[in-house]
């Protein structure tokens, strides 16, 4: 595998890193995406200093990337929305997912933690809604999304975005050129 890039949809580094890998798996380069909940916890929280500091330090590099930081009202739960992200991808719909819930989060402040919004945006991206909310009301399927997430943390993945090269972690919110780089040495 050349590059994975791990990100969550509440941490506006990973809304930016994500559109540019995305442009490099447009390319055909090997890149892979995999969801990681930076909280962990299963309650709305209030948005953070770090969040915020993140939207101002990047808006500009968001919006170059066609993407508008909006302050959020809150930072949901989003092991959820990594489930479903995990149905994405191996439907071929990754993509669309990522960019469905990284847009409605950022543009809309829709609550990414609420499993009807979920199916929604999951129908929207071409995901059939009846998976999806099958594997939402399934907690097993929810825990295993954690479970893996705690894989990642004990390999060393503290935060996002967060990018896996050559079995080297290194800072996720790179310049395009540098990413291809790194996936050319991978």
């Amino acid at each position: 595998m050349g590059l994975t890039l791990f990100h969550d949809f509440t941490s506006p580094g990973s809304a930016v890193a994500v559109l540019r890998v995305q442009r490099l798996a447009d390319d055909g380069l090997d890149v892979a995406f995999e969801g990681f909940e930076g909280i962990g916890v299963d309650a709305t929280l209030p948005v953070t200093l770090d969040v915020v500091a993140g939207i101002a330090d990047l808006a500009e590099e968001a919006a170059a990337e066609g993407l508008v930081l909006r302050r959020p009202r809150g930072l949901p739960p989003t092991a959820a929305a990594h489930t479903v992200g995990a149905l994405a991808e191996s439907a071929g719909l990754g993509a669309s997912w990522r960019s469905a819930c990284y847009r409605a989060f950022w543009e809309d402040g829709a609550p990414i933690g609420d499993h009807g919004i979920l199916a929604d945006l999951a129908d929207a991206a071409g995901l059939d809604r009846d998976a999806v909310a099958g594997a939402l009301a399934d907690p097993g399927r929810i825990a295993s999304t954690r479970r893996a997430m705690g894989v990642h943390r004990r390999n060393g993945v503290g935060g996002v975005p967060t990018i896996l090269a050559s079995r080297t972690l290194v800072p996720g919110l790179l310049p395009e050129d540098e990413l291809r780089a790194l996936a050319a040495l991978a």
